[in-house]
């Protein structure tokens, strides 16, 4: 007879003890071996040496529980390089305003945070440890993509986990042996490659066998617990279906969230057919309950079908564009159509709509006078300078590196950056280009996809050339930009070597420049899956 909600609720968290007593086990049965390996140890040795090595044993795992245990919440949020919400972030104001909500609702009974992972996946997880610490994590792509409803969902979800129990269990568990295990995945990521060899990944390997040992003791039971808290506290059973079957549906994280921290998730990031099956060994082995058994008992208490699910999943709001900038003006000037044009009057400059700090003039009444690039102007800087305070709140602190005029704080994809209202760069902290990344696409025009493709194919041809002619380095190119916060020179390289945009990089203040359309050819390459498209002649055709 399959629980009910009332049944599983009714169920008591007794295996913190139990965690304790396998890692005693553990080390018992490490120094029997050691020490048989190092001194001939019979079946009839003396009691003295049994207690001794039981004794070295419980004190030994003692030590590693207690430092593994107490200090997981920082332990984690380490590993997965998370950040407290940015409070000048709209949708990151959003979680906080629900994290104070979720306190209001609990009766302020345990202080619980928050932290965004720097993650394009879909996927939130709950630690605890027992200085009392207690954190709910959220990706920047579950942030992006849900409703306020459904992120309302998660989090009520998740601080069930924290205030019932459940997650100090699943924390010391996974702090015993997974942390260290995704520590050493993510060392093992870093170093593939290298001339070394790495022992992380066995290490790793061995610490993830031994997760799974104590995972064993983990009921799928307390997911289904936190779903009726969350129907419980929201009202709202639609809202979970509705993200449970987004995340059925996309990445949650396989490859970043490391393996021995699955147990802390909302979902399993790997997708297995064990969490998808019944059965006891699917119930020894798996922590998670499969996902559309969660969803239909959702779904049933909403009275809505799968039909309807599926429908209201497909729905989007439009994509917010940003608005078109108008451009600037000045003596003799090369128009967008590459024709001089003049001469013209300061007055007259004014008034040009095509005029920017980046065109080309010659200041003076004849054409032997030197071009200059009309930023290079003090008096047409000026210009520049009034018209743009005018309408725009204007970042005193940093200058376009192209045009040199300051840049104008604005809200982007709900969160704040600076761009140039004459070049249309952008300057954007590292830490918000994921969740800038990871939210509702912008429209990909046909000018940028095609832009962004034979981008692609250019960078990966030339990758493809160096690497045959033995010279994998990239060829110097343009003179690298002053960073416009600190003005130490940024370097020039690909956003990452999936998708083959150069940008602008500064590691001193950890900023990074985008010219313009840099940013939407990569978020059209990330939002329809781009890959290079080139045909390069194999060598007995070159020969």
């Amino acid at each position: 007879m399959p629980l009910t909600f009332i049944d599983i609720e009714r169920q008591k968290n007794w295996r913190i003890a139990i965690f304790f007593v396998a890692l005693m086990v553990i080390y018992v049965v490490m120094g029997i071996v050691l020490v048989s390996a190092v001194f001939p140890f019979p079946l009839e040795a003396p009691p003295r040496l049994w207690a001794t090595v039981i004794a070295a044993s419980v004190l030994i795992a003692a030590i590693h529980f207690w430092f593994s245990s107490s200090d997981a919440v920082d332990t984690v949020v380490r590993t997965l390089n998370a950040r407290p919400p940015d409070p000048n972030d709209g949708v990151h104001n959003t979680l906080m305003n629900i994290m104070h909500e979720i306190h209001v609702v609990t009766g302020n009974r345990r202080h619980i945070r928050s932290a965004v992972i720097p993650s394009l996946s879909m996927n939130a997880l709950a630690v605890a440890d027992l200085r009392g610490n207690a954190l709910i994590g959220i990706t920047e792509g579950l942030l992006a993509r849900l409703t306020r409803p459904q992120l309302e969902a998660v989090v009520a979800h998740e601080a069930h986990h924290i205030l019932s129990g459940d997650c100090l269990e699943t924390t010391v568990a996974a702090s015993l042996f997974g942390t260290y295990s995704a520590a050493l995945e993510k060392l093992g990521r870093a170093t593939r490659g290298r001339a070394f060899a790495s022992p992380a990944p066995v290490v790793a390997w061995l610490l993830l066998r031994l997760s799974h040992l104590l995972q064993m003791f983990i009921s799928r039971e307390r997911e289904y617990r936190a779903d009726a808290a969350s129907v419980r506290m929201t009202r709202n059973p639609v809202a979970l279906a509705e993200t449970l079957f987004s995340l059925s549906r996309s990445w949650r994280g396989a490859g970043f969230i490391g393996s021995g921290l699955e147990m802390l998730c909302i979902v399993n990031p790997r997708a297995s057919s064990l969490d998808e099956s019944e059965g006891f060994f699917s119930d020894l082995l798996s922590t998670h309950p499969p996902l559309k058994k969660r969803i239909d008992v959702m779904l049933k208490m909403a009275r809505v079908s799968i039909a309807e699910l599926h429908a209201r999943s497909e729905k989007r709001d439009p994509p917010q564009l940003l608005p078109e900038e108008p451009a600037g003006p000045s003596y003799y000037a090369m128009n967008p159509k590459q024709e001089w044009q003049g001469p013209f009057s300061f007055a007259e400059f004014a008034v040009l709509p095509w005029l920017s700090p980046l065109t080309w003039i010659s200041a003076g009444t004849g054409t032997d006078q030197a071009v200059d690039r009309a930023w290079q102007h003090p008096e047409l800087t000026t210009l520049f300078h009034a018209r743009l305070s005018a309408t725009e709140q204007v970042s005193s602190d940093a200058a376009c590196p192209s045009c040199a005029q300051p840049l104008v704080v604005r809200n982007f994809e709900r969160t704040q950056i600076r761009q140039c209202s004459f070049c249309g760069g952008m300057l954007i902290e590292n830490q918000k280009i994921a969740r800038i990344l990871a939210r509702a696409p912008r429209s990909c025009s046909e000018r940028v996809q095609a832009l962004a493709q034979a981008t692609l194919n250019h960078h990966q041809f030339n990758r493809v050339a160096r690497n045959r002619q033995g010279n994998p380095r990239r060829q110097p190119g343009v003179p690298l930009l002053a960073c416009p916060k600190c003005a130490n020179p940024m370097s020039r390289g690909f956003y990452s070597y999936a998708h083959l945009v150069e940008v602008d990089r500064c590691s001193f203040c950890n900023h990074t420049w985008f010219d313009q359309d840099e940013l939407e050819m990569l978020q059209c390459i990330i939002q329809n899956r781009m890959k290079p498209e080139i045909n390069l002649p194999t060598m007995e055709e070159r020969a």
